[in-house]
């Protein structure tokens, strides 16, 4: 006897359909910065011949098999589109300084599978749903039928593990210059040190286990203030933690500081 077909139900074909278009108009696109489109699809139908099934409130299908008998039937018709329309309505291609959904770890692959059939590609894309207040939260648990969860901050902390990942800090010089206001400011400069939005309380530095001065904080730049009231005789343990997962640490001794 043949195994019954899977249910699956009219929305979540949609979506699958409409992520297959949404990723063949983003290839459209990308080829279209360095060929002009030549050609077009024309319209295309199919139809689809199912058992609907109505259970606990839900609307699920059942695709005929072979022999079947009494299958309703589903027609779609897709229509044409220019290389002018592609090119006015699809996203631009992710740039070097952006992320893609794959490239974040820790999320998990049924919330990346659903972010992506709403349009999220990129970490740019959940940065514009978050300055749009959408509640994303909401929306991935009702496409998963409360199997999923996920909130934006959560997603930054992912998203900013990734950047670091292919974003290293490095160190290429220290410095300790004095003040006017007689304090000394080790000056620490190199390249990826603060992002450019750095997460709530980052970045913080402590010497000898108390909290020192920030008084610039840049990617290329770090400026932290050293009273003679912290710098004790021998080894001064000093931490800098750029962001939740970049921590430099550093032994200050007289004479200069020394890693």
């Amino acid at each position: 006897m043949a195994e019954a077909a899977e249910s699956w139900k009219l929305e979540s074909f949609i979506d699958s359909l409409v992520h297959e278009l949404d990723k063949a108009r983003d290839t459209l696109s990308l080829k279209g910065i360095t060929r002009k489109l030549s050609y077009a699809v024309q319209d295309v139908s199919f139809d689809l011949h199912v058992f609907p099934q109505y259970d606990r409130g839900a609307l699920r299908f059942r695709v005929a098999r072979p022999g079947d008998e009494g299958a309703s039937r589903i027609a779609f018709q897709l229509g044409s589109i220019t290389d002018r329309q592609i090119t006015e309505t699809s996203t631009a291609p992710v740039s070097g300084d952006d992320l893609t959904l794959d490239e974040i770890e820790g999320i998990e692959p049924e919330v990346k599978q659903e972010l992506k059939k709403v349009g999220v590609t990129s970490a740019r894309d959940l940065e514009r749903l978050e300055q749009r207040n959408v509640d994303l939260g909401a929306v991935v648990q009702d496409r998963t039928e409360g199997r999923a969860k996920v909130d934006y901050a959560d997603l930054a902390d992912k998203i900013n593990a990734a950047k670091r990942g292919k974003a290293q800090p490095m160190v290429k010089s220290m410095t300790l210059e004095p003040g006017s206001d007689g304090r000394l400011s080790l000056v620490l400069t190199g390249s990826h040190l603060a992002p450019d939005i750095a997460p709530e309380g980052y970045p913080r530095a402590t010497l000898n286990g108390v909290a020192a001065e920030l008084t610039e904080a840049r990617p290329e730049r770090v400026v932290i203030a050293l009273g003679p009231e912290n710098l004790r005789a021998g080894s001064n343990p000093l931490s800098v933690a750029l962001d939740p997962f970049a921590e430099l640490r550093l032994d200050l001794k007289r004479g200069g500081p020394k890693t």
